[in-house]
């Protein structure tokens, strides 16, 4: 008995001494592995974010590779030769992608992460639509109460997946998807608007971007628990702005937005930036920010200040309903944007 006195006590004292929240950190899963961005830098640099804040504990789930042969290029028109060359490249290759997919399709029906041992899902995956079990088990546990949280082009996969649709209410679709949603600076509402209300009528009514540039962040709700404490306005360091997405306001709530500006390709509208929607007991924050290609040499959309306090304080809110993470320091305010590595941002206590 003075043994098993002994053993509790030492594990009591090793409890104490641990930091405070140690062992309530918010278990998170990361979905990547498939997606048109650098999911590999992408995943890197969330994971970091989060792990900084000492808030969470992160595992990634990376799908199964794809078939990375490239393509052949398209031959210019009017070139009967080059033509013929290409058609019979391209029968190869679709042979090729075809035996690699059918090699890997055990690979895929492994590929089942076990969404119930965690509290939130952060979402950098977009590919290949998932199975029916997978799709109904991402379903059931926000349904009941998971949290998700999607990044940047998260929100262009799975376009016939209806859960999908209602859980993020807008994202990168094509022209005939549903209504164009915009946000009326006036109210800072998500409204549906018909393609003859675009103020700019010649670029086509499915969701774009114009080149990357430093935009300005607008909070829309301020008293949400993940806008607390956010700068009214702010500037976003060299990210995409993503306009004309796609969906339903009927139940989305916008936490921030953006005016797309015509002079960087935009819709002199109001654009969507950051949002959530209740889906079941579950709660959905998406964000368009987080932009980052292969051939990128810059990491500042993602080492944003602005964008890695959104990106945590979502988290959290999302998982838990609350949020205890303080604004970091070095936040970019309305005429300086800060970008600072994840290891580097001072979380304040």
């Amino acid at each position: 008995m003075k043994t098993l006195h002994k053993l509790g006590l030492v594990c009591l004292l090793a409890l104490l001494a641990l930091p405070l929240g140690a062992a309530e950190k918010i278990r998170v899963l990361m979905l990547d592995g498939r997606n048109n961005h650098d999911w590999i830098r992408t995943t890197e640099s969330t994971k970091a974010t989060l792990e900084a804040t000492g808030r969470f504990t992160v595992t990634v789930a990376t799908a199964p590779a794809g078939f990375a042969q490239p393509r052949p290029a398209r031959p210019k028109a009017g070139d009967p030769a080059a033509k013929k060359d290409f058609d019979a490249a391209m029968k190869q290759w679709n042979a090729a992608e075809a035996a690699f997919n059918q090699a890997n399709a055990a690979a895929w029906e492994k590929w089942a992460p076990k969404f119930a041992d965690h509290q939130v899902i952060v979402n950098n995956y977009n590919g290949p639509e998932w199975g029916a079990d997978m799709k109904d088990s991402f379903t059931e546990f926000v349904m009941n109460g998971g949290g998700l949280v999607n990044v940047h082009a998260a929100n262009n996969a799975f376009t016939g997946w209806d859960n999908f649709n209602e859980m993020i209410c807008c994202g990168w679709r094509g022209a005939t998807f549903a209504k164009r949603i915009a946000v009326d600076d006036k109210t800072g509402q998500a409204v549906a608007l018909d393609d003859a209300a675009e103020k700019i009528q010649d670029k086509g009514f499915g969701s774009g971007h114009g080149p990357k540039h430093v935009f300005t962040l607008k909070s829309r709700d301020a008293a949400h628990p993940v806008m607390q404490g956010i700068p009214v306005e702010w500037l976003h360091a060299t990210d995409e702005l993503y306009h004309r997405m796609r969906g339903t306001a009927d139940h989305m709530h916008v936490l921030a937005s953006s005016f797309s500006k015509p002079e960087f390709g935009g819709t002199d509208m109001h654009e969507p930036m950051v949002w959530f929607a209740p889906f079941g007991k579950g709660r959905v924050v998406t964000t368009s920010m987080g932009h980052i290609m292969a051939a990128d040499t810059s990491y500042d959309a993602l080492h944003c200040v602005g964008f890695q306090a959104i990106l945590a304080r979502s988290t959290e809110w999302a998982a838990t309903g609350k949020v205890t993470l303080p604004i970091p320091e070095g936040f970019p305010t309305l005429d300086k944007t800060s970008v600072i590595e994840p290891s580097k941002v001072i979380w304040k206590k």
